[in-house]
């Protein structure tokens, strides 16, 4: 069991009914594979054959980046390697204090939404707090591209992704979903930088595998990583459809799990 998943999603065992119920109301086709608990989410991996996956949370609001810092030390273990968030008004002092916390507890990953946080990526507001996780040694990981829960918002469009990577080159982005959901024809855009890696989720059910094989060719191999944006998709399914994709078998293995595991090595 050596695979590991990217991007996937849990909430305390209190809330996450409720969370996924809400979720669901905007996921359009996309249901919940899991009952969205860390539990629900390590059987998930089990029957997919998954050693660990990353958890992205999200800070809706201030109030949440210190409980999720809490969550992510609650759930971190071999198998899930959380990531905190930080909230856009989150003052700086708290964001050096989230970050301070979070490096104590062998994290140095975190994880923004521009939809859900109401920012725009390249926003100047934002510069002070990235140049900060950059100055940490972070790692940030965007959603990038559309958001079916919010039609016609631009927050995330991959212009924003250029620009930021282009003026925060020492800052290591991991962007979500082969570049940009929805706005892979513009994927060009950021493939070329050297700080940007990328995982694949939600992309294969969305693509047909010819034009799967297309976009990922424009990344540096290196920088791929498996991901599944679980509960969204079924763990499973995403894995099987990597294994019969028309590729070789070391870069089957370097998206399934080679690369993540080279990646988190420095931030572990």
């Amino acid at each position: 069991m050596q695979i590991i998943d990217f991007h996937a999603h849990i909430f305390p065992d209190r809330v996450a009914g409720p969370a996924l119920d809400q979720l669901t109301e905007h996921s359009g086709e996309y249901k919940p594979c899991t009952d969205g608990t860390l539990r629900g989410l390590l059987g998930s991996m089990d029957a997919a054959g998954i050693r660990m996956s990353v958890i992205s949370n999200i800070a809706t609001k201030p109030s949440q980046s210190y409980p999720i810092l809490d969550f992510c030390d609650e759930i971190k273990g071999e198998r899930i390697y959380p990531l905190i968030s930080i909230h856009p008004e989150n003052s700086y002092e708290e964001a050096k204090d989230l970050l301070n916390r979070a490096e104590g507890m062998g994290i140095r990953g975190v994880k923004f939404h521009p939809m859900y946080q109401d920012f725009e990526i390249d926003d100047e507001k934002m510069y002070e707090l990235y140049g900060l996780i950059r100055d940490r040694g972070f790692f940030t990981i965007f959603h990038t591209g559309y958001d079916i829960a919010f039609p016609g918002n631009n927050n995330a469009d991959l212009e924003r992704v250029q620009k930021i990577a282009d003026m925060f080159s020492d800052m290591t982005i991991v962007v979500t979903h082969t570049g940009g959901w929805r706005q892979w024809e513009r994927v060009g855009l950021i493939t070329g930088a050297d700080n940007i890696y990328s995982e694949i989720s939600m992309t294969q059910s969305e693509v047909n595998d010819d034009d799967f094989i297309k976009l990922i060719s424009l990344f540096d191999e290196r920088k791929i990583f498996f991901g599944t944006d679980s509960p969204w998709t079924d763990q499973a399914d995403m894995v099987n459809r990597v294994m019969a994709l028309s590729l070789s078998g070391p870069l089957k293995e370097g998206i399934l799990f080679k690369n993540a595991e080279v990646f988190l090595d420095k931030y572990i």
